[in-house]
């Protein structure tokens, strides 16, 4: 058993930590009061001014809907149906001339009668009402639209509603020779025209200032601000004076009492708990000795020494280690205990002990022997393919000699009706002689043993990054799933990085962005410098479409050879 570590000592002493810890709540805590108090202040304001809004907009709907079902028909009766006075029978001209009365005894407000193509030049809408318009137009289930815009600089609290031609506007707004000649004689015969029932005839808005109102909740916030900060001084130096009365100086005593007082203690080598810590330290480092001795023993499996580890896989870690009676370096392959407790994990370890040792490739290690749960192997030595491919590029020359081992060893495997599974750069040692390892077969099928993994239904086994959509989808997969992770790795030795964002995703999430990689709009940046037969390659053995891909690993080796020459 090992000491814990203990914490990074600090040249404050117990007294300033409290001081300046407690200093950063209050202060923090003073911060979330006051943006609290903002936050409120400016919801009931924006509350305020949608109820205002909404009482305007009934307020010119009322305008216009007695001016369409009373004014004007009374007009006709009076005066005849080839009269229209504009004055008195349009619904959008009362209600602007009415609202612009009323603005100039509300100062700021604006209210707005906006349309695309209106008979007065006025009421053009702007770009942003073009916009809103539009929004409205594509669901006429839309009735209603409220928000803050900003205009010359001052924010405005907006409603929005939109307005549809009724059968009875289509008079004045459909065809040109239809509509009344009075209108026609004021605006022209381009603007207004050309509509029919159910367009839209425009949006009605009313834009109420909240600048002013926010500055001020924005300045109340900030004296609220001082004030607590003013009162949190005060706290602080409440707490302070008996912190240093109830807890320093009974600390002193303590370190006193077991002969490190605070007039011994370095300067710069931590607080009064980091005193009384040491001390504790020095007599439970004397009786672990006293318990345990000097000497520990390493631990031992059979007559094989187990040093550190090497690279974990599927179901195992891969450890240094050596025999104890000859010296002789080998690696040790064992299994996860916990995880070999479960019957299925225990098969598929048992299914790469099996090929393990009964399958023969150079750029699989030998086994020297096997005891229980664990397999000897040679002695294997060098870095993961992950270290080598991580973060920079790896010379063309380099990936060939890579990729010639890698195809080698996978199209073997193949050939023997056996799927990998779970390629990826950590299952494979690179030494310094450039020879290449395969170490991990933990997920692998054979076609001459039973499959634990699709025996169970399990789900896909493995890592995301690497694995093919259908694995994905819930199917174990075949041997161009394994094309599928060389597409990667590829990628990866190029690159320096995987093709996709490294997120935690839904296995549904990771076929989405695999089938958007395969997509023809995915510009590739990330290898964009590539020549294009070697963009090729990849793109062809990463392809979302299991039949679109690479059907053998001889293929792939023969394009990405040809590629790299």
């Amino acid at each position: 058993m090992t000491q814990p570590r203990s914490k990074q000592r600090t040249n404050r002493n117990l007294k300033q930590q409290f001081f300046f810890k407690s200093a950063l709540l209050l202060v923090g805590g003073c911060l979330l009061l006051s943006g609290l108090a903002y936050w409120n202040t400016r919801r009931l304001l924006m509350n305020e001014a949608m109820e205002k809004s909404e009482v305007m907009l009934r307020e010119v709907e009322a305008i216009r809907s007695y001016v369409a079902d009373q004014l004007r028909p009374e007009m006709y009766n009076l005066y005849g149906r080839d009269t229209f006075i504009i004055e008195a029978m349009s619904t959008t001209y009362v209600s602007v001339t009415i609202m612009e009365k009323f603005a100039k005894t509300m100062p700021g407000y604006v209210y707005r009668r906006a349309s695309v193509n209106p008979h007065n030049p006025r009421n053009l809408a702007d770009p942003y009402e073009e916009e809103m318009m539009d929004w409205f137009d594509e669901d006429h289930g839309r009735l209603f639209w409220q928000g803050i815009v900003k205009k010359n600089g001052e924010e405005y609290f907006m409603s929005m509603v939109p307005d549809y031609f009724a059968p009875s506007c289509i008079r004045c707004h459909g065809k040109v020779e239809d509509a009344p000649v009075s209108l026609v004689k004021r605006y022209g015969r381009v603007g207004g025209f050309r509509f029919k029932a159910g367009d839209l005839a425009g949006i009605d808005s009313i834009a109420i200032p909240v600048s002013t109102s926010l500055r001020k909740a924005m300045q109340g916030s900030a004296v609220l601000f001082g004030m607590m900060i003013a009162a949190t001084l005060v706290w602080l130096w409440l707490l302070n004076t008996l912190f240093q009365r109830l807890v320093v100086q009974r600390l002193g005593t303590m370190l006193s009492q077991i002969g490190e007082s605070k007039s011994g203690k370095k300067e710069g080598t931590g607080d009064e708990l980091d005193a009384l810590q040491d001390s504790v330290g020095s007599l439970w480092q004397y009786v672990q000795s006293a318990r345990k001795g000097v000497d520990l023993q390493p631990n031992f499996l059979g007559d094989y020494v187990v040093e550190s580890p090497i690279s974990s896989g599927a179901m195992s870690w891969l450890y240094h280690g050596y025999s104890a009676a000859t010296g002789e370096k080998v690696s040790l392959k064992i299994g996860f205990q916990k995880a070999l407790k479960n019957p299925l994990y225990l098969a598929c370890y048992e299914t790469e002990i099996h090929l393990l040792t009964t399958f023969s490739h150079p750029n699989l290690p030998k086994v020297q022997e096997r005891i229980d749960s664990v397999l000897v192997l040679e002695q294997l030595s060098g870095k993961t393919l992950l270290s080598y491919f991580k973060n920079q590029p790896l010379p063309e020359k380099s990936i060939l000699k890579i990729f010639s081992q890698l195809c080698d060893v996978c199209a073997t495997l193949h050939a023997q009706g056996i799927v990998h599974h779970d390629l990826r750069p950590e299952v494979f040692l690179l030494n310094n002689e450039s020879k290449l390892y395969l170490t991990d077969m933990g997920l692998a099928t054979s076609d001459l043993r039973p499959d634990p993994v699709a025996a169970a239904g399990l789900g896909p086994q493995g890592n995301p990054i690497y694995m093919a959509p259908e694995q994905l989808a819930g199917k174990r997969g075949d041997s161009r799933s394994d094309i599928y992770a060389l597409g990667v790795l590829l990628f990866l030795a190029h690159t320096g990085s995987i093709p996709f964002v490294e997120e935690k995703r839904s296995l549904h999430k990771w076929q989405q962005v695999k089938k958007q990689f395969s997509s023809s709009e995915n510009d590739l940046s990330a290898i964009s410098a590539l020549p294009g037969s070697v963009k090729e390659v990849i793109v062809k053995a990463m392809a979302f479409d299991v039949n679109e891909r690479y059907q053998w690993v001889e293929d792939f080796w023969e394009d990405l050879k040809e590629a790299g020459e």
